[in-house]
């Protein structure tokens, strides 16, 4: 569900991009946003209930008992942009790139019980091509997009190679309102359904325990808003 909805602030944000101003023959749009890169180290875990030492002994575990690291990191880079073919009419292009990693390093007595070190990473690349429409000067549009995603997932276990990685499509049809703020800049309200199809190759099996493909299929209503900013080609 995560990545669905992932998917779906994709698709709104990077059409959203597309909102402007002015909407004739020519113009073109670009704008690059939620550029951003976070780092967590873990240094403290309540909870983590009891394990075995060395000595033999049943013992509360702390975090430090446990872990020497535990790290998390993710990257996003969101980009799009659009040209008006005709007065009212923009073809668009948006890109989104995350990923995510983990680091895991064990304590010394973990580490003596058999627990291995590793990591992990996965990252996400989706395309969604699309049009919109803009009803005269009204600054009221709809539009159409299609997002196409993929991944790739990793660790230091090897356990992803052999493994088919799921692929989803999305069709996007939204609606919104461009306010005029400036010459420059629109507030744009949106609302829009997301029917997304996830589909792992192998991924399941049927009632006679054959391997299948696995296919998930959703719906998700959205509502945003996303300041614009137009840029002339002239």
């Amino acid at each position: 569900m995560k990545k669905i909805n992932t998917l779906l602030v994709a698709i709104m944000f990077s059409f959203s991009l597309i909102g402007q101003v002015e909407y004739e023959q020519g113009i073109f749009l670009m704008e690059m946003g939620s550029t951003g890169f976070k780092s967590q180290n873990i240094n403290s875990w309540e909870g983590l209930g009891g394990y075995i030492n060395n000595s033999g002994a049943l013992v509360d575990a702390e975090f430090s008992d446990v872990y020497d690291k535990y790290a998390q990191s993710e990257f996003q880079l969101e980009f799009g942009g659009a040209y008006f073919v005709i007065d009212g009419l923009a073809v668009g292009l948006g890109l989104n790139y995350q990923s995510k990693s983990t680091t895991v390093e064990y304590a010394s007595d973990p580490l003596a019980m058999g627990f291995i070190d590793y990591d992990d990473s996965e990252s996400e690349l989706v395309i969604s091509p699309g049009i919109r429409y803009y009803f005269g000067e009204s600054g009221v549009w709809t539009q159409l997009s299609y997002a196409l995603a993929t991944i790739t997932l990793d660790d230091s276990a090897g356990s992803y190679d052999d493994t088919e990685f799921p692929k989803r499509n999305a069709i996007n049809i939204s609606a919104g309102y461009a306010i005029s703020l400036n010459d420059y800049v629109s507030l744009n309200p949106t609302l829009g359904y997301n029917l997304t199809t996830q589909t792992t190759k192998d991924g399941g099996t049927d009632s006679s325990g054959n391997t299948v493909d696995e296919v998930i299929k959703s719906g998700t209503f959205g509502l945003g808003a996303t300041l614009t900013v137009h840029l002339s080609s002239y």
